[in-house]
């Protein structure tokens, strides 16, 4: 009977080893996808190999990757890795991802603006808001065209209370949302704070701004955004334009929208409980006699909610969202993704009635996604250069800059301003000596 046993465990512990490879083979299960941003490799395939690649390591690297990305129920494992990592541990292998108090998530980003530990310093602000102030008053005065900075609201900000002690939120320093507000209404800057408004609204809102396990703003918290937005913009052009309005909302705890787009990226096992959020169910009012401007967006992530809902297509006469100033929409919607073409940017400019720069406390750090200094150069051709602004904003805006700034700056126990001081002087007197 014993050696029953031991031969039948055998062909189960063997049948359990080759579930992966005939699930990867056959495909048998169907597994619900992964969500988020990656690229899977190819699967291994012994026709890369070559005896060059070999004793270089690139063949066994690729081959690893190849079988490692590949193996049958991946998806699975990696679910059940990442529920046992939150439910046990109350961590989480996505990138920037933070697990706050009573498990509220945020993005890191968010947290480090909000307490300052990413302040990039008044100098670079003062300059770029000075910039901002000269093209939003030469583009009002001599081209009736509204420049409009808009700061979207952030996670941090509204939910202070949720974020984790070891960010010591108490102990916040001057923050870029902060200085770049205090600048802005010194300067005589026209923009929009909906950072601002939306923690106003915190105790009062009938329905959540802003969902739990989300990293933007509700679809509810939207809808009222985009009606302030659009308020904002009839006041500051004098204009009528079309209206939407409200009279049915759609209230669910089930998966809407992007309402829970962070959860979404922890690939966990099983669904975090959700709070009921709301859906309004927008109608729109005649337009007849109402006027419609030509209006460019220059917008984070923010502002995809917005595009997505239909209202721009409803409220302006032509409209194109250029996402971080980069990609244009909605012509990347089609086979070829269109990039900005900068050398275009006049008479892109010259087109609108109304320029929107919409961007959250996550992204400040980085100045307008350059499209400010872009179009200081183009209307202020004779402004004397400022090489350490400028290596300021090309470094800012690299990949993966900020990351880099604030491991090295506590690396050298520096401040992150301080730091890129150094980094900019060392650089712009590299450049005189040569």
């Amino acid at each position: 009977m014993q050696i029953f046993q031991k031969r039948f465990l055998f062909i189960v512990v063997i049948a359990i080893m080759l579930l992966p490879f005939a699930q990867s083979t056959l495909n048998f299960i169907k597994l619900k996808p992964l969500d988020g941003a990656f690229e899977l490799a190819e699967k291994p395939n012994f026709k890369f190999f070559t005896w060059r690649r070999w004793f270089d390591e690139v063949f066994q690297n690729k081959f690893n990757k190849g079988i490692e990305d590949n193996v049958g129920f991946r998806n699975f494992l990696l679910r059940l890795n990442n529920q046992i990592d939150y439910t046990l541990f109350s961590r989480t292998s996505t990138y920037k991802a933070v697990i706050g108090k009573s498990d509220c998530l945020f993005e890191e980003g968010y947290i480090l603006d909000y307490t300052g530990r990413n302040f990039v310093g008044k100098d670079f602000i003062n300059e770029e808001l000075q910039r901002a102030k000269a093209v939003q008053d030469y583009l009002k005065r001599e081209k009736n065209i509204d420049l409009i900075i808009v700061f979207e609201p952030g996670k941090a900000s509204y939910f202070p209370e949720f974020i984790p002690n070891r960010y010591r939120p108490e102990k916040r320093t001057l923050s870029n949302y902060s200085y770049y507000v205090q600048q802005c209404k010194a300067l005589n800057i026209n923009y929009l704070d909906l950072n601002a408004w939306f923690v106003s609204l915190k105790d009062t809102s009938r329905y959540p701004l802003y969902p739990k396990y989300g990293v933007h703003w509700s679809t509810y918290g939207m809808y009222l955004a985009v009606d302030t937005l659009m308020k904002f913009i009839e006041k500051t052009r004098g204009i009528d334009m079309p209206d939407f309005y409200w009279n049915n909302m759609k209230v669910t705890d089930r998966i809407i929208d992007s309402d829970y787009d962070i959860e979404l990226t922890l690939n966990l096992l099983f669904q975090l409980p959700h709070e009921a959020l709301a859906y309004p169910r927008i109608k729109y009012m005649k337009s007849s006699g109402k006027l419609k401007p030509n209006v460019l967006t220059i917008a984070d992530s923010y502002y995809w909610s917005i595009y997505n809902s239909n209202i721009p297509d409803s409220v302006f006469n032509k409209h194109e969202f250029w996402y971080y100033n980069y990609t244009i929409y909605p012509d990347s919607w089609g086979k070829k993704v269109r990039y900005v073409d900068h050398k275009d940017d006049k008479e892109n400019i010259e087109k609108q009635d109304v320029i929107l720069l919409m961007i959250t406390e996550l992204n400040l750090y980085r100045g307008f996604f350059q499209f400010v200094d872009k179009a200081y150069k183009i209307y202020f051709p004779d402004a004397k250069p400022d090489e350490s602004y400028d290596f300021k904003t090309a470094y800012l805006n690299g990949d993966y800059c900020l990351k880099d700034l604030l491991f090295k700056a506590d690396s050298c126990k520096m401040s992150p301003e301080d730091l890129l001081n150094k980094l900019t002087n060392e650089a712009v007197k590299g450049r005189v000596e040569r």
